[in-house]
């Protein structure tokens, strides 16, 4: 797949992009432009609550945890995590 789209003309953040969206995992994608070109991907998700706190922070190199909690208990945990764009 990833041969066709990098025939296509697009570039590897492109592709990155494109895989992030068709995951559907994803609440929303930020973008960070340096010098005119993709540099870095933030993909905000949000976490199934059953999952251990320390497993999630071992799952990603650089991330951000949400926690929210209501009467003791975890209701929901959203994850932001930065994918640095590899060139192509």
């Amino acid at each position: 797949m990833k041969d066709k789209l990098h025939f296509a003309g697009l570039s590897l953040a492109e592709i990155q992009v494109l895989e992030m969206i068709r995951n559907k995992r994803f609440l929303s994608i930020k973008l960070i432009i340096k010098n005119g070109e993709v540099d870095v991907i933030e993909g905000l998700e949000r976490i199934h609550t059953g999952e251990r706190i320390i497993d999630l922070l071992k799952q990603h190199d650089f991330q951000n945890l949400e926690i929210k909690q209501s009467n003791g208990r975890i209701v929901c945990v959203n994850r932001v995590f930065r994918k640095k764009v590899g060139r192509s």
